[in-house]
């Protein structure tokens, strides 16, 4: 019941899953959600509390911004299994340091291309990017491509750019997680390290000391022991 009401907390709207029965909660107020959620997102991400020092400080939210955004994201995408929620909010946090940034920096300049809160490779943003139907027209007069092969900095740069405002850039993990590692998503949903393992193989990386700190603040922001 504890990791229903946490669950809930920070989805804050109704939803039909078969490991959390959908007589045993009430929805909550969107204002009552968000407030919850960036809780929970402060624990996860302990430095989203404020953008003082931030170096690219207009791509620095807080973990209040950040709320709405992850929840709609969330909810668009049917994420409703607590250990999935707990993966992809550990991963955003992690790769844009506390929700600090939104495109590529590292090494200097960065990389042209990658960015978005999960900072997904530039082949990913243009398979998200021709995903959303409502990008189609501004993404056509940059490349009509199905594939990054070729593409000019410039083209990869601009097709980001499509992607990096808040209402999509918050929810390319959940697209990346439901598109691309669907495979993943049964041991994912059963919990435990080594579901969140395969997770990040997916995704192309490790289950490094760095990200499992992340993992296991997320884990108790959403009450999964």
């Amino acid at each position: 019941m504890l990791l229903t009401t946490l669950y809930l907390l920070f989805l804050g709207t109704m939803v039909s899953a078969s490991a959390i029965p959908a007589t045993s909660f009430l929805p909550l107020s969107s204002r009552q959600a968000g407030n919850s959620a960036a809780s929970m997102l402060l624990v996860i991400a302990p430095a989203s509390g404020s953008c003082f020092g931030a170096s690219a400080t207009n791509e620095c939210v807080t973990n209040i911004d950040a709320a709405p955004f992850l929840i709609k994201a969330m909810v668009d995408y049917g994420i409703t299994s607590p250990p999935e929620i707990a993966a992809v909010l550990s991963l955003i946090a992690y790769e844009t340091g506390d929700f600090k940034y939104n495109i590529n920096h590292y090494p200097a300049p960065g990389r042209p291309g990658q960015g978005t809160r999960n900072m997904q490779m530039p082949n990913y943003n243009l398979m998200y990017a021709r995903s959303i139907p409502a990008l189609a027209s501004k993404l056509s007069a940059i490349t009509t491509a199905t594939s990054t092969s070729g593409l000019s900095d410039d083209q990869l740069n601009a097709i980001r750019a499509l992607v990096l405002p808040d209402n999509y850039s918050w929810a390319s993990a959940v697209w990346f997680l439901t598109s691309q590692c669907a495979s993943t998503r049964p041991a994912l949903q059963a919990g435990g390290q080594a579901g969140y393992a395969a997770y990040l193989s997916c995704v192309g990386t490790d289950a490094t000391t760095d990200r499992l700190a992340y993992w296991t603040r997320a884990n108790t922001a959403l009450g999964i022991s």
